[in-house]
Formats: structure tokens, sequence, C-alpha cells
């Protein structure tokens, strides 16, 4: 039998050099995996942080939209009900009579006892009208006597008479309305008031708007209204009262004056109530967090502010909402519509009803250089008046009818890698609000325009 010997010196296996090219190969192959995994979860999460700021703007833009929607329920002004500017005769904003737009070091008084302090540059805008609870009806039996003073307001769970209509305030099954309001007051106090506005079932002050237009349409008519102080909850579904009423001191009146920067309005004698509800008067605004949880001021948030007396209850909306800015349309031409005005532009304008040059349309000021309004061109002022009393005044037609809110959401984290347009922060309309810093974040616009419904026109 061969027997076969392995030469001396000879070995099996890999040398070290083959090793070592192995090894390197593999690490490199393992790093560019590790690679394509970061990638993968950066992307994941940054679209995620995208998902989140889409899902911030949709939010805010809902809330809001569900409040201006309202303003001016229960019969407000247009002028009340819809402010671009601080109430001088209110507190809870400072300082007084600050302008809402593109604002600078204004703040707003928390009923948490926390001072927020508006975004620079951002806008701001004051709703009011019976918004977060019912509007109940009355019949000639109930209501006020006069609603001036202080007074029990009452008012009964079905008015009217059977044979002619009747109007269900409160069916404890089916329509539980004053439990709903007694939910809504139960936390009211002597710091903590609310505010009932009754509303004149008997003048429309406003008769050259409320004429007959062409098709039949007409405006809402525009009554008589007089607000007062609660400093205790409701009991309308114990006792059908809204309880006693204060229809005098300081902070009623204000609501009662046609114009915000005017002087106050004293109650106007009410023979014959038509409705009443709880008033809200909501804020909303841009701020950052004031307990000190974000001291860096990267996450600024949009907030809604509801006055609760001299103060605002305030609550966060949407996270990481670097801008708002609103813009109001004025029918200046008196067509009954918000358009562009000539000479028509074509591009770069995209929306028929907006322009994009300074005075090419009805929204003011959503174009830098424009002017914000003030609360005299929000409705036809000829002749003047300081405040009504009782008279019909004509021509103080409602010149005001919708807003336009664009807000500007962030990722929470930046993402150094996005080289976006948006990336170093979005302009929109005359802001002035600097962008989120430091690092580059992905962010989203959304706009609406909103009719206020209460000041169309009925069909």
């Amino acid at each position: 039998m061969r027997s076969f010997h392995r030469p001396a010196g000879s070995s099996s296996g890999f040398t070290l050099i083959e090793m070592i090219v192995v090894t390197l190969l593999l690490a490199i192959a393992m790093l560019g995996l590790l690679a394509v995994f970061d990638a993968s979860a950066r992307i994941n999460k940054n679209e995620t942080d995208v998902a989140d700021a889409q899902g911030a703007v949709r939010y805010g833009i809902y809330q809001m939209t569900r409040v201006i929607r309202m303003a001016g329920s229960g019969g407000l002004y247009v002028t009340q009900a819809v402010l671009n500017r601080a109430d001088s005769g209110l507190p809870g904003v400072l300082p007084a009579s600050a302008s809402y737009d593109n604002v600078v070091g204004v703040t707003v008084a928390g009923t948490d006892g926390n001072t927020y302090t508006v975004r620079p540059g951002t806008d701001m805008i004051e709703v009011r009208g019976v918004i977060l609870s019912p509007l109940v009806g009355f019949d000639q039996q109930t209501g006020c006597n006069g609603c001036t003073g202080t007074q029990s307001v009452t008012v009964l769970p079905i008015t009217g008479d059977p044979l002619i209509g009747q109007h269900v305030n409160n069916d404890a099954t089916n329509r539980p309305q004053f439990a709903a309001i007694d939910a809504y007051t139960a936390g009211t106090g002597a710091t903590d008031s609310r505010f009932v506005i009754v509303e004149d079932g008997n003048t429309d002050l406003h008769v050259g708007c409320s004429d007959a237009l062409p098709g039949g349409a007409t405006r809402y008519p525009q009554p008589v209204y007089n607000v007062g102080v609660i400093t205790a909850g409701t009991n309308l579904a114990g006792a059908g009262t809204f309880n006693a009423v204060d229809f005098g001191g300081t902070l009623g009146p204000r609501f009662n004056t046609e114009l915000p920067s005017g002087a106050s309005q004293s109650a106007i004698p009410i023979a014959k109530v038509r409705r009443a509800g709880v008033l809200d008067d909501i804020l909303f605004f841009v701020t950052t967090d004031p307990t000190g949880l974000d001291p860096t001021g990267l996450h600024p948030f949009l907030a809604q502010g509801t006055r609760r007396g001299n103060r605002f209850e305030v609550t966060r909306l949407a996270d990481d909402v670097e801008d708002m800015q609103v813009a109001y349309g004025i029918d200046t031409n008196a067509d009954n519509a918000l358009t562009v005005l000539p000479p028509v532009v074509p591009a770069p304008n995209v929306d028929p009803n907006v322009s994009t040059l300074a005075g090419g349309d009805e929204w003011v000021p959503n174009v830098a250089a424009e002017a914000a309004p003030i609360d005299t061109d929000f409705q036809v002022q000829s002749p003047f008046v300081a405040g009504h009393t009782g008279v019909p005044v004509a021509r103080h037609c409602p010149r005001l009818h919708g807003v336009m809110i664009s807000l500007v959401a962030k990722a929470k984290d930046p993402d150094p890698t996005f080289q976006g347009r948006a990336a170093d922060g979005y302009q929109i309309m005359n802001s002035t609000a600097a962008s989120v810093t430091p690092g580059r974040f992905r962010r989203r616009v959304q706009t609406l325009k909103i009719n206020l419904r209460n000041y169309a026109f009925q069909g």
C-alpha cells in the first residue's frame, strides 16, 4: 500500500492576511447595513414627526373653525364678536388695546396663576358668542324684568303656544340642554365668573341691513342685547334659572357697546327676551410653556384661552405650532362677497378670491405692507354712533364676512439632513415671526377661510 506524507512546513486553513481581508470586508458590509438601518429609522422618525405636525395643524384649524363659525351667536354686534386687538376695558390681556397683528410683548393672564407670553411676530384672534353651551329660547312669561341691574333670569323647558308652535329648550331624555349648561357653569365662582347674554325679541337695530335682497335672501337681524355676570353656577335643570345675573358692574357693559375701542354701554331695558345663553370669550394665540418645562423655547404651541372673569383658562390645542397668521375678509365694495379687486392680476394668483399683491383683494392683512384693520372697519359706520340707544340705525351693516387662518407646524425634532425649502422656515401672510432655531426642521402649513355664519344671508 502506498502511503502519502504531507510535506514538511505545510498547513491547512486561511492565512493571517486572508483573515484580515475577510474581517475588513465583513466590517464594511456591516457598516453598510447599519447605515441603511439608521437611515431607515431616521426616515421613519422624520415621517412620524411630519405626520404629527400635519395632525397638529389640522386639529388646530378644526378647533378654531368650530369657534369662529359660531362668532356672534346670541346676538352680538360683529365688532364685538370678532376682535383683532385687546379690549382696553377688560383685564386679562396686556398691554391694554394691544394689536393682535404680529404681536410684540403681549401677555395673557391664566387662571392657573401663570402668565403666558405670546410668541413675538405671531397673530392672535378673539372670538365671542354662545359657543360652548346651548342657546335657550323664551316666551312672554319668562326672562327678566327689563334685564338691568341684578336679576334672576328664568326659562321654561318648553316655550310657545301649542296651537301655533312650541320650542323645546330641554327634555331630560332626548334634549338635556339644561343639564349641559349647568355642567358647563359648574366651576363658576367669584374669581371665576361667567357671562350671560340676553337678546331682545322686539328690536332690529340694523333694519337697513335686514331688508329683503334679490332672490329672497335677508340678513340676520341685529337685536338689542345685554350681557351680565354670574358668580355661581346655573340651576336650569333644577329650577329653570340662570340664578342672579348682574347686568351692571364693569365687565358686562364692555360687551354691550358697539365698538370695543369705545366707552362701556349700560344695559338697555328689554321688554321681551328672545334668547339667552352663556357667553364665551375665547382667545387663540401661540405661546411657550410658562412653567419652565421648555426653557429653550423650541416647542411653541397653539393655545386657547377662555375668559373666566378677569383671566383666561388656557388649554393646549396643538404642539409645535410655530406661527399663526390671521386675515379678515371685509366686503369693501358691498357686493356681498370676498373677491380679488381690480385690476385683476393673473399669475402668481392661485385662489380666485385671494391676491398675492398688497391691496389686491378684500382680505387684510394677508400680504406684507397691508395695515391691520380696526373695529370700525368690521361694519359700516354711516352714520357713526358711540352706542345704540334702542333706536334703529340704518347702514350699520356688517362688512366682516370671514376669517382666514394660516398655521405653521414644525416637526418635534430637527433633521440635519433635510435640505428642503421649508428647512429654515416658512413666511406666511405678513408675518414677522422668526423661525424656531437652532436646527433644520420639517414643517407643514395649512390655511383655511372660514365664513361667519351669523353675519351671512338667510336664503
